[in-house]
Parts: C-alpha cells; structure tokens; sequence
C-alpha cells in the first residue's frame, strides 16, 4: 500500500527483519577442523561461495553463528503479503526524483523504475535464457554493462538489448566505468595457498569494447597488502592461531570472523581470502589537490572479510590510505562524495544491525551516520549499498530483505520501496538499487 501523506512508518529507522537460523551442518564441520587441523590444512577445495563457517558454543559464537551459517541467496527469508510490496512511501517535495536501476538473481532482466514504481524500462535477455544477473551499470549512451553470475561473463547489451559483446571472466559483486569509457571489474583467480585452494581477488581494466587494458592481482601483491593492512582478520592470522594450538574457543573466535571456507560433498574447502565486493574510482574532490592520495581517478576498493577499505593509485597499484579493522563489520560500497568524505554500508555482522556512515579519511572520524531505532530493525548481512544523491539525501540498499529506501540528513524516510517480486511467497532479494537523474533517462525513454 503506498503512503503518499501522513508520518512515516519508521521516520527515521530503517525496516527490520528475521534472525538468520543456524545450520547444525556448519557445527560439525568447524567441529572436524579443529579435530583435525593438518588435515583441512591439507585439503583442496573445488566451488566459491560466500558464507562463513563455525560456531564455538560460547555466548559469542553461538550469537555469531546465526549469521554467519547462510550463504547468498536470492529469497528473504520471511514469508510476503501482497499489500507489502512496491513503493509503500513516497514524499515528493523530499526525494531526489529520478529513475531507479536494479537486477536481482532471479529478476527477469535488469530493470529501470520510476519514483512511483512503475517500470518504464528492462534490458531483457538477449539469448532467450533466463540468466542470473548479479550488477549491472548503464552507459551515458544507454548501454547496460552487466556481471551475468550463472555463466561467469561480462556483457554489454544496448538500450534495446542486443548484445555488443560479451566476455568470458570470473567477474563479481561490482564494476565501475572511468570518465574515458575504459571499465574496471572485479575478478576472482584461485591459487593453491599453504596447502589450500584459495580465492584472490583482481582488478581487470577493460576497454569499453571489452579488451583487457591491465590486471592488478591481490595474490601477487599480497606481500605489499601485509604491509600496509590491519591484518587482525587475516586468513593468515587465523591459521597461524590453529597451528599454534590455542585453545578451540581461542581458535574458533577469529575463524568464525572471515574466512567464508566451505565444505563439500568430496571433503574439500575453498577459502576466500579478501572477499573484494567493491571498485569506484575517485571523483574531483577539494582533497584532490591538498593529498594525493585522494586524487580523482586513484582506486576506492572494499576488502570485506578483513573489514577494510582502501585506496590504490591508479597507475601503479600502490596502496596509499586503508581504514576500517575494529570498526567496520563487513562493509560494502564505499564511494567517495563531493566533499571528500566517503559514504560506506557498514553490515555489522558481529553487533547484529547495519550503518552507514560518512567518514572524513584524513581525521578517520564519522561526520554522520543512519543506523536503525532500534538500531536491528536496519540490518543486512550479505549485501547492502548507499548512494548520496544530489539533494543531500541517501539511498539505501537493504538487499537481504529486498528493500530500498531513501533518508533525510535526519534521518527521516522519504521514500521506501519492497521489491515486489516474490518467489514461492519469499520477496526477490535485490543487491544494490541506483538512482539515475531524470536528464540522462528521459531522452532514452523518447526513443522506445
């Protein structure tokens, strides 16, 4: 039911969900790796995934298990009502009006909504297949860059969705496109690692037709990441502490943090190292020109299961700012404001409820933040997104339930959307919603 008058539901919280219920499954086989270190230390592994592992039995881990049990998903986990669903807020003389660009696992196609809801357009699926479409970004000229999940590639699909090219690459989570048309993405490379088969992440830039221009890889430049990195949360530290014999609650603490190892039905376990889910780049800004490090075009990167963001230089790769180890809880989506500061989600997968907060990088103090009243009615565990628009408003992605809402510097909600997609009566999640101005789309939609 959209709300077009009248206070709010939640003026100035975010939406609540569920707990996420613990699998016994994920108790037995922590329960194997402490019994059994050399041997999981021995171990290959064959499939990614992006959940967490172990429960410790203390008050602590049994409360962090709770999340940490489920992998991704494409469904909320609660049961939908039909009168629950679209936009269900909706304050005109407050938003920032625009389109809304979103795609989800199970969404047919990737899709552009108006304020009010309704879709105006869809870049379908060119070869007739239903794909799973993880993120996708729109070219000034209309064009919509995609990550396509179910057959790892890297496609470019006109505003009428014919296929310009495709690519066939380990892509993930996120891609950013420079103001010369060149585009960055997220790839990942397994490696065999101390005995293991881990995941690393890389950077590939790309032409806009696609052409590989460079790759920075994490695995070749671990030594330099060690260096200049808060290593608390490293995979490293935590298998140091296994070997070193500690205490199961002393090792099960830090394993249970970070390392997304899974197991499989053949005994083997991939790990995930760094978990990269975001690449931006730099916007001109009033620090471009006091710190170079905060140039526009340099690299703002996500490293989520060692919670830290970080800045590269563009050209060479070097790392040049870092911050987030004790006070991030597996972020996503950092971007970098007009102002210099930068806006990240924060998830908040040990306190159990989500922020997001704007951070000045020179100070490392938080300049403003939205967190839920009570703060566990906002919380995403596996996704979330921020989006500062031109009117000072936020826009905010709380994928694991499917919604999106926008906030006041108040924190007042000004519009709030559910996906309506439901699949078997779950709600469709949605990884990340983007506002695009009304000037880019308007001449596009002339054009249908």
């Amino acid at each position: 039911m959209l709300e077009l008058e009248g206070p709010a539901r939640n003026d100035v919280i975010g939406g609540g969900g569920p707990r996420v219920p613990s699998m016994i499954v994920w108790l037995l086989v922590v329960v194997l790796i402490v019994c059994s270190c050399p041997t999981v230390l021995a171990s290959r592994a064959g499939a990614e995934s992006d959940s967490p592992t172990a429960e410790s039995g203390d008050d602590l881990d049994e409360r962090l298990e709770k999340l940490r049990a489920l992998p991704y998903t494409s469904v909320t986990a609660e049961k939908v009502g039909p009168d629950s669903s679209g936009v269900v807020i909706y304050r005109p003389d407050q938003v920032y009006s625009g389109y809304n660009m979103y795609c989800c696992e199970i969404c047919p196609g990737m899709i552009l909504m108006d304020m009010g809801g309704k879709v105006v357009h869809r870049w379908g699926n060119p070869d007739g297949e239903v794909r799973k479409w993880q993120y996708a970004i729109m070219l000034p000229n209309g064009d919509a860059v995609a990550i396509r999940k179910d057959d790892n590639c890297l496609v470019r699909i006109d505003w009428h969705s014919r296929v310009v090219w495709k690519k066939a690459v380990m892509c993930h989570h996120d891609l950013s496109v420079s103001p010369d048309g060149t585009l960055y993405v997220l790839a990942r490379e397994r490696r065999n690692y101390r005995d293991l088969l881990v995941e690393f992440p890389s950077i590939l830039h790309l032409t806009a037709f696609g052409a590989g221009i460079d790759k920075w890889s994490a695995f070749d430049h671990l030594d330099e990441i060690r260096q200049a990195f808060d290593e608390a949360s490293f995979l490293d530290t935590i298998l140091d502490s296994m070997l070193a014999g500690e205490s199961p609650a002393d090792i099960l603490r830090p394993f249970s943090k970070q390392v997304g190892a899974t197991p499989h039905t053949d005994g083997t376990i991939v790990y995930d190292y760094f978990h990269m889910n975001t690449i931006s780049l730099l916007p001109e800004t009033p620090l471009d020109v006091v710190d170079s490090r905060f140039r526009a075009g340099n690299l703002l990167i996500c490293l989520r299961n060692v919670n830290q963001i970080a800045i590269l230089d563009e050209d060479t790769k070097e790392i040049l700012w870092v911050w987030g180890e004790g006070i991030l809880e597996w972020p996503h989506h950092p971007t970098m404001l007009e102002s210099g500061n930068i806006l990240v989600f924060d998830n908040g997968v040990r306190r159990e409820y989500s922020k997001v907060i704007e951070l000045n990088p020179v100070t490392g103090t938080v300049e403003w933040e939205y967190v839920g009243n009570p703060p566990e009615r906002f919380y995403t565990y596996t996704r979330g997104s921020a989006q500062r628009l031109p009117n000072g408003n936020t826009l905010i992605s709380e994928g694991d339930r499917g919604r999106a809402f926008e906030v006041t510097k108040d924190g007042k909600i000004v519009w709030e959307w559910l996906n309506p997609m439901t699949s078997e009566g779950h709600r469709v999640q949605v990884y990340r919603m983007m506002r695009l101005a009304p000037e880019v789309i308007d001449p596009l939609l002339a054009t249908d």
